[in-house]
């Protein structure tokens, strides 16, 4: 018998070597799709094109299990309450749980977190529908289960980037971590659910979206801060998740910039629930069309992640996240008066398409606006954060803000989901900065018991 070559191999050495192939071929990917990013850039930096390449997988794999759960759920029968409770499936572990992820992105290194939620996710999605099918109480344990682990890797990747980014690079790794998490988005939820679940059903979606997980993984288990940083494991804090809190909630001006992000968060997720009734009783057209009525978001999307970085050096993080919200709020107080809007000012727009109504040109143009508000904040917010507070306790930060952005999502759906129904959705569309602002004031005087004098706070040495 004639043995292989290889056959004297140390263990798993195909296995690193698949791995190293894998990322030669992503750094040559990369490299073609970069082409114009200059010199020196932290997109160059290896280690953090791991966390784009992870996030962009991670997001495609989330979008798709959600979006093919609720297409699948829509062509059996199901009805809103059901996609009702897969929204909150989704949702609810980051009320929930958020804080604990904090506590275990702190806690655990880096790549030992990320790689360890992302081989649990990937596990979960392949092989628990094997197991117990995939009816729909099967997708809800599923989407509820590997988001409880999301909880882990969504704290620990964003705390990760000052890792592997310096402080003057931050804006730009953020825009360029932004960019690749949109684009996972849009393809898991509008490219890859919808085709999967059309032809062969939920099964292969859950399957892929496993393999996706399992993918982000290898990218992120060789994760090693670069030479420049200067923090090691051994200096985390002692301080406890409590006293965290209390310390993030205390400080006024983070808390309304975690508040700042979560608000833009939220208005996404409320368009993206209520964008059909939208098209559909505003714009009179099919409710399967709201996803295109809304694409052109991507453009201010992309409008921002080049913005973002010179305004925030120019004014900082503050002003422009605030500038973000405030784009976000005429934004939708437009698309409610859309009917108006297209009457007096339809002339300015310079694109007109054939057989679609003018109403339906006028809102996909103000979606460009709500795109660019949105991902303008988000970057502020995630800049702020990733500059402003110790690396130690940054997980929890990040946590923090999971939590105000799932939070606000379901108390905005239920409040703007009752106004829809009572006062039509042109009102609710009208009224909802309003009411987002609302929620965040209340919360500020709720949080404001926590808040001392200035003469004696730093006493957490933070």
């Amino acid at each position: 018998m004639t043995l292989p070559p290889n056959f004297d191999e140390p263990a798993f050495h195909a296995v690193r070597r698949l791995d190293a192939a894998v990322g030669r071929g992503q750094a040559r990917v990369l490299r073609v799709l970069w082409f114009w990013v200059p010199s020196g850039s932290v997109a160059l930096n290896i280690e953090f094109q791991q966390l784009l390449v992870s996030r962009f997988f991670t997001d495609i794999a989330l979008q798709a299990l959600l979006y093919g759960a609720l297409i699948a759920v829509a062509r059996s029968g199901g009805g809103a309450v059901d996609a009702a409770l897969l929204g909150i499936a989704y949702l609810l572990p980051g009320v929930v749980l958020g804080m604990f992820g904090g506590v275990v992105a702190d806690q655990l290194p880096k790549r030992v977190a990320l790689a360890g939620a992302y081989v649990t996710m990937g596990a979960i999605s392949i092989l628990l529908p094997t197991v117990i099918g995939t009816s729909f109480r099967s997708l809800l344990l599923v989407l509820f289960a590997v988001r409880v682990l999301h909880q882990v890797s969504q704290p620990s990747e964003a705390s990760a980037v000052p890792l592997v980014a310096t402080q003057e690079e931050l804006a730009s790794a953020t825009s360029f971590l932004s960019f690749a998490s949109s684009a996972g988005e849009v393809v898991g939820k509008s490219m890859l659910a919808p085709i999967l679940v059309r032809a062969y059903g939920v099964d292969p979606v859950t399957a892929l979206a496993g393999v996706f997980l399992l993918f982000s993984a290898t990218r992120v288990v060789n994760l090693t801060p670069s030479r420049h940083h200067t923090h090691t494991t051994s200096a985390r804090s002692t301080l406890g998740t409590t006293d965290v809190v209390r310390w993030l909630l205390a400080e006024r001006t983070m808390l309304w910039m975690l508040l700042l992000g979560a608000l833009g968060s939220t208005t996404s997720v409320v368009l993206g629930v209520l964008g059909p009734q939208y098209t559909r009783d505003v714009l009179d057209v099919d409710p399967a069309n709201a996803l295109y009525v809304f694409a052109p978001a991507a453009l201010g999307l992309v409008a921002a992640l080049a913005a973002a970085p010179p305004m925030i050096q120019w004014m900082g993080e503050r002003r422009t996240a605030m500038i973000g919200f405030v784009v976000v709020a005429v934004a939708m107080v437009a698309l409610g008066a859309v009917d108006w809007l297209s009457a007096h000012v339809g002339w300015l727009g310079v694109v007109n398409i054939p057989h679609v109504p003018s109403e339906v040109e006028t809102a996909a143009k103000i979606s460009i606006f709500l795109g660019f508000g949105i991902t303008l904040a988000a970057i502020s917010v995630q800049t702020y954060i990733a500059r402003r507070v110790p690396l130690e306790l940054q997980g929890r930060t990040f946590a923090l803000l999971g939590v105000f952005k799932d939070g606000l999502a379901i108390t905005a759906l239920l409040g703007l989901g009752t106004a829809a129904e009572a006062l039509g959705v042109r009102a609710m569309m009208i009224l909802a900065p309003a009411f987002l602002l609302g929620l965040s004031f209340a919360f500020d005087r709720f949080a404001g018991r926590w808040r001392q004098p200035p003469r004696q706070r730093g006493r957490l040495g933070i």
